[in-house]
C-alpha cells in the first residue's frame, strides 16, 4: 500500500511540474527497490493526474461545453473565443497524437531503463536553460492582445499629416485595453502558429525526461508567450493527451499485478498530488522562472546517473 501511495505522489507531482513524471516513475521504485509499476499500474497513476487537472479546469471546461452547445447563455462574443481556444486545443493536440501513436512503444523501452532515463533527465533540461536565457534577452513579454494595438500605434505615429484627436484617442483607449492582463486573457488572442508551435512541442515529451509541461513552456518562451499563459495551455493541452494514451492502454487493464485497493490509493494519490502541482506552478509562474526545476533536474538528475550507475539492487 505504501508503494502505491508514493508512486501516486511522484506520478502528480512530476505529470506537471517540468520535471518529468516518465524519467521519475522509472527512477524512483528502482531506488527504493519498489518492482516497476505495471502498465495497468501507471494507466491508474495517468487517470489519477487526468483527474486533477479535470478538476482544477472544471469552469473553463464547462465554459467550452457552453460554448459549443448552448453559446445563449454565456453569450455570443464570450462563446466565440470559448470556440476559438477550443480549436486551438484541437489544432495543437494533433502533433502529440500522431507522434504518440507512431512512437509510444520506443518511448515506454526508453522508460523501462531507469540510468538512460536519468541521463535524458539531465540531457533535456538544456531546452529549459535555453528557453530561459532567450527570455531573459528578448525582455519583458508584451501580452498577445497588446501586440496588435501596439503595431498599430507604431503605424499611427509614423504616418503622415497630423493624427485626428479621435485617432489619438482611439489608439490610447485600444493600449489601456491591452495593457497586461490575465494568462486568461492572453490566450483569448493567442495566435494558430504560436498554439501549434506549442503542440508540436509536447509531441517531444515522448522523449524520457523532457517533461510535456517543461518543453511546451519553454516553447511558448520562445514563440513570445508569457510562462504563466503557457503553462495553462500546456495543462489544457495534457487532458486530451493523458486521456489519449490512457485509452491506448485500457487492454493493460486485465494485466493488473496490484490489487483494487493499491490501484485505488495509487489513483488518489495521484490526483490529490497533481492538484497541488497544476495550482502551485501556475501561481509560481507568475512571478518567477523556471530555474528552480532547471537546477533541480540538473542536480538530481546528476545524482540518479551515479546512483543508478553504482547501485545495483
Amino acid at each position: 500500500m505504501l508503494r502505491a501511495f508514493v508512486l501516486g505522489i511522484v506520478q502528480g507531482l512530476t505529470e506537471f511540474l517540468p520535471i518529468s513524471s516518465s524519467a521519475h516513475l522509472s527512477i524512483v521504485p528502482k531506488l527504493l527497490g519498489y518492482a516497476a509499476p505495471t502498465l495497468s499500474f501507471e494507466v491508474f497513476l495517468h487517470f489519477g493526474t487526468l483527474a486533477a487537472v479535470l478538476a482544477y479546469f472544471a469552469r473553463d471546461l464547462w465554459g467550452f461545453v457552453l460554448a459549443l452547445v448552448a453559446p445563449g447563455r454565456i453569450g455570443s462574443s464570450e462563446a466565440a473565443v470559448r470556440r476559438r481556444l477550443v480549436l486551438l486545443l484541437v489544432l495543437a493536440s494533433v502533433p502529440a497524437a500522431v507522434i504518440g501513436f507512431l512512437l509510444q512503444d520506443w518511448a515506454d523501452q526508453q522508460t523501462s531503463h531507469p540510468l538512460r532515463a536519468s541521463v535524458w533527465l539531465v540531457v533535456t533540461t538544456s531546452v529549459l536553460i535555453a528557453a530561459e536565457l532567450y527570455a531573459r534577452g528578448r525582455g519583458p513579454v508584451l501580452p498577445v492582445a497588446a501586440e496588435a494595438a501596439a503595431e498599430e500605434d507604431r503605424a499611427g505615429r509614423g504616418a503622415p499629416g497630423p493624427a485626428s484627436a479621435g485617432a489619438v484617442a482611439a489608439r490610447a483607449g485600444r493600449r489601456q485595453a491591452a495593457s497586461p492582463g490575465s494568462a486568461e486573457e492572453e490566450l483569448e488572442h493567442l495566435p494558430a502558429g504560436r498554439a501549434l508551435g506549442i503542440g508540436a512541442a509536447q509531441a517531444l515529451a515522448l522523449v524520457p525526461g523532457t517533461s510535456r509541461s517543461g518543453i511546451t513552456i519553454s516553447a511558448g518562451l520562445f514563440l513570445g508567450v508569457s510562462r504563466e499563459a503557457a503553462a495553462r495551455f500546456s495543462f489544457l493541452l495534457s487532458i486530451p493527451a493523458i486521456l489519449g494514451a490512457g485509452i491506448l492502454k485500457l487492454g493493460d487493464l486485465n494485466g493488473a499485478g496490484e490489487s483494487g485497493a493499491e490501484l485505488l490509493v495509487g489513483f488518489l494519490a495521484s490526483a490529490i498530488a497533481g492538484f497541488l502541482a497544476v495550482s502551485a506552478l501556475i501561481r509560481l509562474l507568475r512571478t518567477r522562472t523556471l530555474w528552480p526545476f532547471i537546477w533541480y533536474r540538473l542536480l538530481a538528475g546528476s545524482a540518479f546517473v551515479v546512483l543508478l550507475a553504482t547501485v545495483r539492487k
